[in-house]
């Protein structure tokens, strides 16, 4: 073989291993498919090109709005529901899709009227189905599976990536099998692919990137989305031969991260799964595509930047040369890639082919002389000196130590809300009212970290503290209980000063819970939030809520008094919380901070006693409390079931 052959044969070997290389690497190695994909979130985030909102479907949004008029706020009110699944039918929609899962009974009456709704529909009726457990009970599989026929079920659950959690891809649904993708009533078409069949369109069998619809100005949305609240007021036809999606667009429910978090840490970055399945239903709808490259296309570009590198290689022009070289044509490359995609050229790969430029440029330097080969060992070992193999190993061989994770624990949970503040919201000039919500919540998270505690979030006026973590601490559960009753110290002398100076601010409801949950890092790359997940956190929510209902401003679970063996507690009742069977007790902290509470301790020990043995002398016991002790709504609560003629400590809470 000639030297020009062998030096042909190198070159090739050289540029078809460089782009193999740097292909691999990116859909291999972790962190580098990651930094990929965020170029590829970046574009989609910032130079999405404005649509005109879509007419091929709408939203029917349930919001906050909507639930504040409902009875409860879950399970969702089935009667609003037919009320909305009616009116879409009446305005003359084209087909209806509802994702909510129907996993629990509600008001009989209500269940009635949607069962016979869903048998009855006049348009293509579809709802949200998963058998899949890590989301419903064994109980709620079986009820979705008599309330909705098979017919109508559309797999509920969207497409995540395995990198970062972010939603990229349509999901198709059901299952392969032998290379084909089956249907089963346990595991329906996905949502997409059962809607679009229903209008007679043909979705893909595998899973798609989503074309995300950019919204045709910053005032309206992609989609045209309407409250559930006031949908039966909206002109027909804004409603007429669309796709109806209905779903939830809440703050704290359903939410998943897309490309926009990279930018957005609002809707578009954490979105409703309804918007979501909006943007992935309109472009099968209006038969549109990411604009991706084709897989051949994107061979040939990796093979080209990688001749590329090595023709810069073969100049001998010097290391620094080079490395010049190389970066100015990345970026030529990159400009490229991205100001083509912002006029809509297709999404062109950016860190890969640059990786195999370098890559080959590099190979091509060590085939040049031993000098150059001596030159570049040299520079190889005097930067490991400053960079540990060890580390680099380690990370090479444990991609999952920089990943997005979480550790599972027991910790203490606070959760905080004003009463009434919404309305009073409405009412107050904005700085007025930043002003006194900045100095409350100053006050509060003083209290909180003074007590050991780490405030997790802030959802409005609401807190949500955390004990436990992220440093640990034996007694976190009394921490959070004594925390809990300074706070409630600090609002009451809060809550007065502002009513002197004519603001009428509620009250603040306290709830504290203790038990397992997950607690670490979650999110993106980009963004990240170190929270906790779980039940738990969940019912200390709903604790803080019991409030209300009982007359209480804190409010423990018997989890949290079995861990704080030293404090006293009153017990509020025997509570079987909505949707339950079994009563779990709930109590108030005694503060004990003076006589007249101990005595009260005493006293109102003694009554609940005797109304928890059913005893008739406990209505006189009440009475003589309330005369004692008009403020406290323990006792009024407990005095008001007695003369209603509930002698029991047994509550059934009618709602949440």
């Amino acid at each position: 073989m000639s030297r020009h052959s062998r030096a042909l044969l190198a070159n090739v070997t050289i540029v078809t291993g460089a782009a193999l290389l740097a292909w691999l690497l990116v859909r291999l190695v972790a962190p580098v498919a990651n930094l990929e994909q965020r170029l590829v979130d970046i574009r989609i985030a910032t130079m999405e090109r404005a649509q005109p909102s879509a007419r091929s479907l709408a939203v029917v949004s349930i919001d906050e709005q909507t639930l504040a008029k409902l009875p409860y706020r879950s399970p969702l009110d089935r009667g609003m529901l037919v009320d909305v699944i009616e009116a879409a039918q009446a305005k003359g929609a084209r087909a209806i899709a509802v994702d909510v899962l129907i996993d629990q009974p509600t008001e009989p009456g209500k269940d009635a009227r949607l069962r016979q709704l869903i048998r009855s529909a006049r348009v293509p009726l579809i709802f949200s189905f998963t058998a899949n457990p890590r989301i419903v009970t064994p109980e709620q599989l079986d009820y979705m599976r008599a309330f909705v026929p098979p017919s109508q079920r559309a797999e509920a659950a969207l497409l995540t990536d395995p990198f970062d959690g972010a939603v990229r891809k349509v999901n198709p649904g059901g299952f392969v099998v032998n290379g084909r993708r089956i249907d089963t009533p346990e595991y329906p078409a996905g949502f997409v692919r059962k809607v679009a069949a229903a209008v007679g369109i043909a979705a893909p069998l595998e899973p798609v990137a989503i074309a995300w619809r950019a919204p045709p100005d910053a005032e309206n949305p992609p989609f045209p989305t309407f409250s559930a609240s006031y949908f039966n007021h909206v002109p027909d036809e804004l409603v007429r031969n669309r796709v109806v999606l209905i779903g939830a667009v809440l703050s704290m429910t359903d939410r998943h991260l897309t490309p926009f978090a990279i930018v957005d840490d609002g809707d578009r970055g954490m979105m409703p799964g309804i918007f979501v399945q909006a943007h992935s239903l309109a472009q099968v709808l209006e038969r549109r595509s990411a604009p991706d490259i084709p897989l051949v296309a994107a061979i040939a570009i990796y093979l080209a930047a990688s001749a590329l590198g090595a023709g810069v290689g073969s100049l001998r022009r010097g290391m620094v040369l080079n490395v010049v070289a190389a970066l100015g044509l990345v970026a030529l490359y990159w400009a490229g890639g991205i100001l083509g995609y912002s006029v809509g050229l297709p999404m062109i790969p950016l860190f890969g082919p640059s990786m195999a430029l370098v890559i080959s440029l590099w190979l091509t330097d060590l085939l040049i002389g031993s000098a150059e080969r001596r030159q570049r060992r040299f520079i190889q070992s005097t930067f490991s000196r400053y960079v540990s193999p060890d580390v680099v190993k380690q990370l090479m061989s444990e991609p999952d130590s920089v990943r997005v994770h979480g550790t599972k624990q027991i910790a203490s949970f606070i959760f905080t809300d004003i009463a009434g503040f919404t309305t009073l919201s409405e009412a107050l000039p904005a700085e007025t009212l930043a002003d006194m919500l900045n100095r409350y919540l100053d006050g509060a998270c003083a209290i909180i970290l003074a007590h050991g505690g780490m405030i997790d979030k802030f959802i409005g006026d609401a807190i949500m503290a955390i004990f436990n973590a992220p440093i640990a601490r034996a007694d976190h559960a009394a921490c959070a209980v004594r925390c809990a009753l300074a706070l409630d110290r600090y609002a009451e002398e809060f809550r007065r000063d502002c009513n002197r100076d004519g603001v009428p601010l509620g009250v603040t409801r306290i709830g504290v819970h203790l038990g397992p949950c997950v607690i670490g890092n979650f999110g993106s790359q980009a963004r990240m939030d170190f929270t906790a997940l779980g039940d738990t956190v969940n019912i200390a929510a709903r604790t803080e809520g019991a409030n209300k209902y009982f007359g209480t401003r804190v409010c423990c679970t018997e989890e949290i008094v079995a861990a704080c063996p030293d404090l006293a507690f009153n017990c509020i009742g025997e509570v079987v919380l909505k949707g339950k069977q079994q009563a779990t007790a709930l109590y108030v902290p005694a503060s004990g901070s003076d006589s007249i509470d101990q005595v009260f301790q005493v006293e109102y020990a003694a009554a609940y006693r005797l109304l928890q043995a059913g005893e008739p002398e406990a209505r006189a016991a009440f009475e003589r409390l309330c005369a004692d002790y008009p403020d406290e709504g323990l006792v009024a609560f407990h005095a008001a079931r007695i003369g209603a003629g509930l002698l029991t400590t047994r509550v059934v809470m009618e709602d949440k």
